[in-house]
């Protein structure tokens, strides 16, 4: 999709939770181009993310802990420096959050996740022990649910639709379930991600999930997602067609070319409020068009 300077080669969950939470920070980040400010959570959750993945791949094995150490260490590190070289933002200058307290006694940085990561590994490996009969599915090509990579044409859209699906699993009854682990502090409220990657496997491969669920990785377990404490979310009611046509119509919506913000309590750390009207931005003259003072033709960089 190209329209009013916005060009997207897919959409993905991300892209449209991020036009469905603001749309000006939508504009902002994928018109404007305006380079987000890092974040050190946003590191360290990915840095999560590969260290289980690793240990899934490996075949769940018995690494030492200082094994483990390490290699959480240096996923950290190489993820950290990857972040630096793309942002061109050093480190000391990342956004960092985190408040002190008896639970987490110091603020999230780098410290903080390198001594963190092993313990949200070890929490991972007992979790999984406490479902031995959640075995990762397979696809029919043979490729294990681990970090797996769907694209799929949706009626509606015309670039495809992208996703990185953490797991999938498969009970012992044949049916799946997708699987979501969250590594930050704020609890989950959009669970449209759930129901979207369903339908991107019913697409690609067949096959359509009867549930899914969200890991809290702080915490070493399913978050509810029903109000009875359910930690199952059902998904076989939800056609893929009407999911599809959801998809399509925030998709038609980004398209339009207006962009008005959303304030709320995720403003004081949106990593792009230096360039928004709304949060009075330094730098909101040269790319939001909400300013009364627009001048597009200035904004060489964020």
């Amino acid at each position: 999709m190209t329209t009013d300077g916005l060009t997207l080669p897919y959409l993905s969950h991300s892209t449209a939770g991020l036009f469905a939470s603001c749309p000006t920070k939508f504009h902002l980040r994928k018109v404007a181009k305006v380079n987000p400010s890092p974040a050190m959570a946003s590191v360290g959750g990915r840095a999560a993310h590969r260290l289980i993945q690793e240990w899934d791949e490996a075949g769940e094995p018995d690494w030492p802990d200082d094994q483990v150490k390490k290699i959480a260490s240096d996923i950290l590190s190489e993820m950290i420096l990857a972040e630096e070289a793309e942002s061109g933002v050093p480190i000391s200058e990342w956004r960092v959050g985190g408040r002190a307290s008896k639970a987490w006694p110091a603020k999230e940085d780098r410290k903080w996740w390198e001594a963190q990561l092993p313990a949200m590994l070890g929490r991972y490996r007992d979790w999984r022990a406490t479902v031995p009969d959640w075995e990762i599915w397979r696809t029919p090509e043979g490729a294990p649910a681990i970090e797996l990579e769907i694209s799929v044409d949706v009626p509606g859209l015309d670039v495809p639709f992208l996703c990185f699906i953490d797991r999938i699993f498969r009970l012992p009854g044949g049916e799946l379930i997708v699987w979501d682990a969250k590594f930050g502090s704020m609890p989950v409220d959009d669970l449209t991600q759930l129901a979207r990657y369903a339908m991107a496997v019913d697409l690609k491969h067949g096959v359509r999930p009867a549930y899914g669920a969200i890991y809290a990785g702080r915490k070493g377990e399913l978050d509810a997602v029903l109000k009875d404490g359910e930690t199952l979310m059902p998904l076989a009611h939800l056609p893929s067609s009407v999911v599809a046509a959801g998809l399509a119509a925030e998709y038609r919506l980004m398209s339009v070319g207006v962009y008005p913000p959303r304030p709320g309590r995720h403003c004081s750390w949106c990593d792009v409020r230096r360039a928004c009207a709304w949060t009075k931005g330094e730098l909101a003259w040269r790319h939001d068009p909400n300013h009364p003072d627009y001048r597009p033709k200035y904004a060489l960089g964020a």
